[in-house]
């Protein structure tokens, strides 16, 4: 069952992810709720360096991986493209923070992951817009926030483009990670 649909504002585009690869359609993108069979191809991606950073653990924990991803309080979500390919994931609240950084409740936490093969070629624009639209229509935050790495200059430049600003700066607890806290208010995309 879809959840929200919604037409992502621009030009119309069909952009071919590889010489080979399957064509993507990243211009009208569907948010619902995530499937075993999609948090199972979650747990093969590989990324390339510095983004293996992001690599789910080895084989011998994807049946507890799998679980946490179909929790329902984790309210992780698949973001499939018009053709229903599975192209990224979501998640809101909990699971969108990191430990090591005192979160308030006062905005609401998004977690995200791209397909690997599609990271790094302009797709991000159009897959960050649907999450925070499916977010600001079905939750209702005042504000929203991420918490990223601070390697990923990537993501910070994507989400600063959607009005996300610096908030706070930690060290995860894990492994002493710099990671940033990104937060804006929820009016619409």
């Amino acid at each position: 069952m879809i959840v929200a649909v919604w037409r992502v504002t621009g030009h119309h585009r069909i952009v071919p992810v590889s010489p080979g690869a399957c064509v993507i359609e990243m211009d009208r993108l569907f948010v619902e709720p995530l499937r075993e069979s999609q948090a199972r191809a979650i747990m093969a991606w590989r990324y390339d360096p510095p983004y293996d950073f992001y690599d789910p653990p080895d084989a011998a924990s994807v049946e507890i991986y799998v679980r946490e991803f179909l929790r329902p309080e984790l309210a992780f979500h698949a973001v499939l493209d018009a053709s229903g390919e599975f192209v990224g994931f979501c998640s809101f609240g909990r699971d969108g923070q990191v430990p090591g950084f005192d979160y308030d409740d006062k905005a609401l936490d998004i977690g995200l992951g791209m397909k690997p093969a599609l990271t790094g070629q302009g797709y991000g624009a159009a897959f960050f817009a649907e999450i925070l639209r499916f977010a600001i229509g079905t939750f209702g935050p005042s504000h929203l926030r991420v918490t990223v790495a601070e390697f990923n200059k990537r993501a910070m430049a994507l989400y600063r483009r959607f009005g996300f600003e610096h908030h706070s700066a930690f060290l995860d607890r894990r492994e002493s990670i710099p990671y940033a806290v990104m937060v804006r208010e929820a009016d619409p995309c």
